[in-house]
């Protein structure tokens, strides 16, 4: 493992988070009106903020090495994490990350307090996991407690998979064949889902084709933006990634382009391009 991979991955995450801050939830087309190009922060005079996406992948990296290979204490130290970050009254924070949250407050165990749910929560926070973990057996372990914790719905699980998997990959080669991705996934992934396995074939199609980011979101229906549903969110990140895999800067502005849930699908993108162009 190299450092300024590491690095890159947590500095990728919270650049896309803070430049795709002040654009969440507007249509394109309203985003550009109003703010122009997302080239550099614009939530207040110069400067970023970073949201609930970089909290929860940097605690999960915490979790992460506080419990050194012991699969248990990783799912005991993410439930205090969570806790602790409950109580600061996060802005922005979805639906089932608040509920879980509020579960563990009151004394549920991190295997009952998760939230029946897709969202696109566990995909923002997995990169890490993808990065870190050396092997298939250990990635799919960690990434179904960081998934289960909060979000029981499988469509959750598959998309953090996903997203783990590219962060595998990116740690691995500075160019990954999308073809390569697809059939690592499909080896790795035991949540079968035929709605998902069609995403990501006109994911990797798409990429191939050199389509836009943007135009492969409107493709898919999402001409008002992403929204936070992980099987909306996953693909849109990884055309963006395996069509930027050097370009930290074009794959950012081209993901805030699309709209919708701009923070989270640019913290993702940020991370998983990060790893591979490193921290500088």
């Amino acid at each position: 493992m190299d450092k300024k991979n590491l690095e890159g991955c947590l500095i990728g995450a919270a650049v896309g988070d803070c430049l795709g801050l002040p654009y969440e939830g507007m249509a394109p087309h309203t985003a550009k009106t109003l703010l122009g190009s997302p080239d550099k922060h614009k939530l207040l005079p110069g400067l970023g903020m970073v949201s609930d996406d970089t909290e929860h992948l940097i605690i999960v990296l915490r979790a992460f090495r506080k419990a050194k290979g012991n699969l248990n204490l990783f799912s005991k130290r993410l439930a205090l994490e969570l806790k602790i970050w409950t109580l600061a009254l996060p802005l922005g924070v979805g639906k089932a990350s608040l509920l879980s949250g509020l579960k563990l407050l009151i004394g549920f165990s991190f295997n009952r307090s998760g939230i029946f749910s897709a969202g696109n929560a566990p995909a923002m926070r997995v990169s890490v996991l993808g990065f870190l973990c050396n092997n298939t057996i250990k990635l799919k372990n960690y990434v179904k407690r960081a998934t289960f914790i909060s979000h029981t719905d499988a469509k959750a699980y598959r998309g953090a998979l996903a997203i783990a998997v590219a962060a595998n990959m990116a740690g691995k080669s500075k160019k990954v064949d999308p073809k390569l991705f697809l059939r690592r996934f499909r080896k790795i992934n035991n949540s079968k889902c035929k709605e998902f396995d069609k995403l990501l074939q006109k994911t990797v199609q798409s990429v191939r084709s050199k389509q836009s980011t943007q135009y492969f979101a409107k493709d898919l229906g999402l001409s008002k933006g992403v929204t936070g549903y992980t099987y909306h969110t996953v693909p849109i990140a990884l055309h963006a990634w395996l069509s930027n895999q050097k370009n930290f800067r074009t794959g950012l502005m081209n993901t805030i382009k699309c709209g919708g849930d701009t923070d989270t699908v640019g913290s993702i993108v940020g991370s998983l391009i990060g790893i591979q162009v490193g921290a500088s």
